[in-house]
């Protein structure tokens, strides 16, 4: 099947590379037809639903060629990107052909239609048939300050997001810098398994609490310093952490590399989020990827995908 991505624009190559380690998670076969801007075309054979775990992607669409032939109502939705413009004219014009190739038997329905034609109307038009639809808002809606227990320094939910498909999971996750559990509740939410360390027990608490909340159920969460990895936890398929950083932080140097070590010990696969570049192959990982993610003006994070050979 070939399928069309309509990526998040705040972090294009990001984006795109969580789509792609998505796949590589499942193991499945995939070619790259076209990448540009926002718009990422793919010919794969997984079901298209798993999809619905990304966190930097607005849609997907099962891509339409020149007859589009369809049961059910439809509507058509055209989505303008760069300069543009223009989209009610060529709603109608493509709902006018889907008509004319359907012999005038649909009926439109632009409310509740059991076809949604999303066009992306770019240097060139991209007509596809929506298969998934990820709603950012709900993001949004789990934001930091939206959970019972509250810590500036959790990523955005979409971030988060983001990093698990990074870390090619497919059932269980750990973060052995779990906080207030911004990147566990996330996995959750999607049926991952979940597991979690923080050195501070009113972090621990907190990330029970807000897991909780969101009606996750099937974690452990446990005290301790990941210079003790090993013992709290046996082997878990995948990582995704994000380091702390700043003067609250209790790591320092030597810290963090037998932290890595033991991350190293314990997963194969990880996807690690730092405020600065580190030489992870010194560790003995195989560095697949490192992708700078700019917060603000003064904070960029270097986001790295790990292989534990």
């Amino acid at each position: 099947m070939k399928l069309i991505f309509y990526l998040s624009g705040e972090n294009v190559e990001l984006s795109r590379k969580e789509v792609i380690y998505l796949l590589k998670a499942f193991n499945k076969k995939y070619n790259v037809i076209e990448s540009k801007g926002q718009i990422l075309v793919i010919e794969t054979d997984i079901d298209p639903m798993i999809f619905k775990r990304l966190g930097l992607c607005h849609k997907v669409l099962e891509y339409m060629d020149k007859e589009i032939i369809l049961d059910g109502t439809f509507a058509v939705r055209v989505q303008n990107l760069g300069e543009k413009k223009g989209n009610k004219e060529l709603e109608k014009k493509i709902a006018d052909e889907i008509q004319k190739q359907n012999d005038f038997k649909l009926r439109v329905n632009l409310e509740k239609p059991q076809n949604e034609i999303y066009c992306l109307n770019s240097e060139k038009l991209y007509i596809g048939k929506t298969l998934v639809s990820i709603d950012r808002k709900d993001f949004e809606k789990r934001k930091p300050q939206f959970r019972p227990y509250f810590h500036p320094s959790s990523l955005h939910p979409k971030y988060a997001r983001a990093l698990i498909n990074l870390s090619r999971v497919q059932e269980e996750i750990l973060d052995p810098f779990c906080g207030t559990g911004g990147i566990l509740i996330e996995a959750g939410l999607i049926g991952l398994k979940v597991f979690g360390l923080d050195i501070e027990k009113k972090m621990v608490e907190g990330c029970k609490k807000n897991l909780d909340f969101y009606g996750i159920k099937d974690y452990t969460i446990k005290e301790g310093s990941v210079e003790n990895l090993d013992s709290y936890f046996g082997n878990i398929e995948s990582i995704a952490t994000d380091v702390p950083y700043g003067k609250s932080t209790k790591l320092n140097k030597d810290i963090y590399e037998k932290a890595f070590e033991k991350i190293y010990e314990t997963s194969k696969k990880a996807c690690i989020v730092l405020n600065k570049e580190y030489d992870f192959e010194k560790i003995g990982f195989k560095v697949l990827d490192m992708e700078k993610l700019r917060m603000h003006r003064t904070l960029t994070r270097f986001i790295y995908v790990l292989q534990c050979d």
